[in-house]
C-alpha cells in the first residue's frame, strides 16, 4: 500500500520482486498521468530518483515520459530508456 493509502495493483507487486539484470542507468517505473507524468531512474552507485519531464538526471534532462520508456536529452544526443521486460 502506498503512503497515501492507495492499494498497490497485483502487477506492480509482482514486478517490484522479480530480479532483472539492470544497465547502470535504468527505467525501473513510470507513475502518474499523461499531463503529469514521472517516473523513477536508478542511477549508478544504486541512487533511486523520481523525475519529471524537465528533471536533471544521469548527466541529461528528462525530455519525454512515456508507458513503458523515458527519453533523456544530453549535448551528445538522445537515449531511450526503457522499462525492463518481465
Amino acid at each position: 500500500m502506498a503512503s497515501d493509502g492507495t492499494p498497490t495493483p497485483d502487477k506492480v507487486t509482482q514486478l517490484a520482486t522479480e530480479r532483472a539484470a539492470l544497465p547502470r542507468t535504468a527505467l525501473i517505473g513510470i507513475f502518474g498521468n499523461s499531463a503529469a507524468p514521472g517516473a523513477l531512474v536508478l542511477e549508478r552507485g544504486g541512487k533511486v530518483s523520481r523525475v519529471g519531464i524537465g528533471d536533471r538526471v544521469a548527466g541529461g534532462v528528462v525530455a519525454a515520459i512515456g508507458e513503458d520508456a523515458l527519453v533523456l536529452s544530453s549535448r551528445s544526443g538522445n537515449k531511450v530508456l526503457r522499462l525492463p521486460k518481465s
